[in-house]
């Protein structure tokens, strides 16, 4: 007699296997590519109409723009330079001052002018008012024709006044 051949189940079993391994892989392919990179945050809760009311919105505050610094007499040093001069015996000198100008303060803005108004002392007849303007750290200054009694005149400058101009 002969047996029965016996039904062999390890190709089903494969087959069966290769089917769920097929299956889990689409599964997790499909989560890859819809899961968000960033974990989720749990939903928030819905206020109260109490907590609502509690709640003060924080009013933005835009920042004011400010000017630069302040332009004082105190920070500036004007001293005269004599460039030229020629004196004629008792007669008095014909001086050419240039005045100089030194500031010590904080950087002043290069937009911002400013007029600085000032005083010369020493010529024969009376104080002469001149002015020049400043920007940032440059300015331009003419020259003054000062005419003094003697040789010995001292020349003096200060500040009378300083406007921003702009």
């Amino acid at each position: 007699m002969t047996e029965p051949k016996q039904k062999r189940l390890w190709p089903v079993a494969a087959g069966a296997v290769a089917a769920l391994v097929l299956i889990a892989a689409t599964i997790l392919a499909t989560l890859a590519v819809t899961a968000p990179d960033e974990p989720q945050q749990p939903a928030a809760q819905a206020l109260s109409a109490w907590q609502q009311e509690q709640e003060v919105p924080t009013p933005t505050v835009e920042p004011t723009p400010t000017a630069g610094p302040t332009l004082s007499a105190a920070n500036l040093t004007l001293t005269p330079k004599v460039i030229k001069k020629q004196c004629f015996g008792s007669a008095g000198c014909s001086v050419e001052v240039k005045v100089e100008v030194g500031y010590d303060g904080p950087t002043l803005s290069p937009d911002d002018t400013w007029e600085v108004i000032y005083e010369v002392k020493g010529d024969e007849d009376g104080p002469i008012i001149d002015s020049f303007e400043l920007t940032g750290d440059r300015y331009d200054q003419d020259e003054i024709s000062v005419s003094t009694k003697t040789s010995k005149t001292k020349i003096s400058v200060k500040v009378t006044s300083i406007e921003r101009q702009g």
